[in-house]
């Protein structure tokens, strides 16, 4: 019997129960920084990236796992890019401009997108923008508030007018450098946010922004992983009816929901919803071609030292003591 094996015997036989949690846990931090090299199972035809990495090797497993997957994407300091989604989608519009890439800027807006989208967090506003980029009969809805006139499709930082008029004006320019954005980028980073959203009883249609009063004239829904689908998949071939010659990569915010009106308890109700996401850009990178999937969800959800063991999938035990406490809270009597 080794030295470390007759320490193990004696701590867990001298040491109370908690106590040896507390330490295993103290000592997958440690075992953490230094995991074993990560090598496949030839003997069952498995190459690394299909084994799960321990500790800080998960970003570069990551890494060489993909890139396969991303075979045939290049972005070049000279390829046109544009870039349209919920708040994640500004950090890759950031890094395009701040790296010195050919990033596409169609109208001025107060964010990084391409165009005054605004953030857009769910597929039916995405798809609104894409039918109203591609079409000329599109609604053009203009709603009033405090702070004036305003396009109820987009979010509220896409602007303010005096007068209804050259709110409309201001709607029929934007739609036109949108439509702009979407022809000349030669790839579009499309950041999937959130599934829960305002629909217009009276147009059917989806707003951009939460409504400030009138909630009787509104449902909040939850869209469906089949509407999700059907919306997402449409808006792709549309643009690419635009653009034939349009790469789309897509990726899935790991930002969750800030409050939900639909559902009964935000947080379940938000990983909800980046699970149904997930599962609708997996469909996307089947159903059409060029459509890639970009890992921004897993590398932020995935790789959580905090919550895990060193090998990146069993549970810390004192997470494991949080979640029989929540349920002993909630469930036992």
């Amino acid at each position: 019997m080794t030295p470390v094996t007759l320490a193990k015997r004696a701590l867990k036989f001298f040491l109370p129960r908690h106590a040896q949690r507390v330490l295993r846990d103290r000592y997958e931090d440690l075992h953490r920084r230094r995991p074993r090299p990560h090598r496949g199972r030839p003997e069952y035809g498995l190459s690394p990236a299909q084994i799960y990495p321990e500790g800080v090797r998960f970003d570069g497993c990551l890494r060489d796992g993909i890139a396969p997957l991303l075979d045939g994407l290049v972005i070049a300091k000279e390829t046109p890019v544009a870039s349209i989604g919920s708040c994640f989608a500004e950090e890759f519009g950031r890094h395009m401009r701040q790296g010195g890439f050919r990033y596409i800027v169609a109208e001025n807006n107060v964010m990084q997108f391409s165009a005054n989208w605004g953030r857009v967090y769910v597929i039916p506003c995405f798809r609104q923008i894409v039918l109203y980029s591609t079409t000329g009969d599109f609604p053009m809805p203009v709603e009033r508030s405090e702070e004036g006139w305003f396009d109820p499709l987009r979010e509220g930082e896409t602007g303010h007018f005096a007068t209804r008029g050259e709110a409309e004006a201001a709607i029929r320019a934007h739609r036109a450098a949108s439509r702009r954005a979407f022809a000349e980028a030669r790839v579009l980073i499309l950041t999937l946010g959130q599934s829960e959203g305002w629909i217009d009883r009276r147009t059917g249609l989806a707003w951009g922004r939460r409504p400030l009063r009138d909630h009787d004239q509104f449902d909040a829904r939850i869209f469906t992983l089949e509407e999700n689908v059907a919306w997402l998949e449409e808006s792709l071939r549309r643009l690419r009816e635009l653009n034939p010659q349009l790469d789309v990569l897509i990726t899935v915010s790991p930002v969750p929901r800030f409050a939900t009106f639909a559902g009964a308890e935000v947080i379940t109700t938000s990983f909800a919803a980046k699970c149904t996401l997930r599962l609708v850009a997996e469909r996307m990178t089947r159903a059409l071609p060029r459509v890639w999937y970009f890992p921004s969800l897993e590398m932020t959800l995935a790789y959580n030292p905090h919550a895990q063991m060193a090998d990146n999938r069993h549970v810390k035990y004192g997470t494991v003591d949080r979640i029989l406490e929540l349920f002993d809270a909630t469930v036992v009597r």
